[in-house]
């Protein structure tokens, strides 16, 4: 049962024509994501009212922008409390440090107690912090913990993912990765360098060069280096690339492994993982319950792996 479904981007509102009070045709996007396909103007009572984007962040209240390149308004404040919870939680989230156990709630709650200013102290907290909090005993203070300090190595794409630097996504950081293999050769390369990367144009490099050199983000390394993370160097001696130059969707569930370790498994053999189906896709791995790209799959004449067939060929 859909609830709800969001819409961001102020061209498509646009494009929509959509008004507040009206009425939409909701669908799905992908395999998941509720969309609005349409709305329905002979439903108008005349009582609808044309949406305004707001001009200040409504949590902070500066004044918001949008750049050139941008399809979304973003709050410039670095310190909005609201651009700090959704970097928390995209920091733990699956593509990047995956801590289980650590959601929304619980990391509201660390922040409205003052336990954490940015993601780094996450890693120096203890059971003794959590036990004030509410719904926190010792069993789950002692776990928290655990699956914290479990997540301390990780991989390099993983660790560019999770810094969440304007313009890089998964396939990014992959790509990042595997052309610099350390931290520090990405930190020290120049814009040029970056620019010589495929699919890394001159406004990816300026956001990653520009991250890499702000006082804040070089003090928030610093503090991530002193809670003892570990990043692993990436190693193209250890990999075979059998799988270069292929592009994969997944659909479904995959019953095997989890989504993520699925990705991480293609692009360590070299291949890309892409979300939406194109006549430029090589294979679409189909698991249980597989969506509508199944069937643009089927359209286009792409190939279809099995959870079985797809397991041969990452072995």
């Amino acid at each position: 049962m859909v609830s709800r479904a969001t819409l961001h981007n102020e061209d498509e509102i646009k494009r929509l024509g959509l008004k507040i009070g009206d009425t939409v045709i909701v669908g799905r996007a992908g395999d998941v994501i509720p969309d609005i396909i349409k709305v329905l103007g002979e439903m108008r009572t005349g009582k609808e009212k044309v949406f305004q984007m707001p001009k200040n962040c409504p949590v902070c209240g500066t004044e918001l922008v949008k750049k050139i390149e941008d399809v979304v308004l973003k709050c410039p404040n670095t310190k909005c409390k609201a651009r700090k919870k959704r970097y928390f939680y995209y920091f733990v989230s699956r593509p990047a440090f995956n801590i289980e156990g650590l959601g929304p709630a619980i990391i509201d709650q660390l922040l409205k107690s003052n336990l954490i200013s940015d993601p780094a102290d996450l890693f120096f907290l203890e059971k003794s912090d959590l036990l004030n909090l509410e719904r926190f005993a010792e069993k789950s203070a002692n776990n928290l913990v655990a699956s914290i300090q479990g997540k301390k190595q990780i991989t390099l794409p993983r660790f560019i993912y999770a810094l969440g630097i304007d313009n890089i996504g998964e396939q990014t950081s992959q790509d990042l990765a595997s052309h610099f293999f350390s931290l520090e050769k990405l930190k020290s390369a120049s814009k040029e360098d970056l620019i010589n990367i495929q699919d890394v144009g001159p406004v990816v490099a300026e956001s990653i060069y520009s991250w890499f050199r702000e006082k804040q983000n070089e003090i928030f390394l610093e503090k991530l280096n002193r809670a003892g993370i570990i990043i692993e160097n990436y190693k193209p001696s250890t990999i075979n690339y059998k799988l270069s130059g292929k592009t994969f969707v997944l659909t479904g569930t995959i019953e095997s492994m989890a989504r993520e370790i699925a990705k991480e498994k293609i692009r360590t053999l070299g291949g890309d993982v892409v979300d939406s189906v194109s006549k430029n896709t090589d294979y679409v791995v189909a698991g249980e319950n597989p969506g509508s790209k199944l069937d643009k799959a089927k359209k286009l004449g792409i190939i279809i792996l099995t959870e079985k067939e797809f397991l041969k060929i990452i072995e």
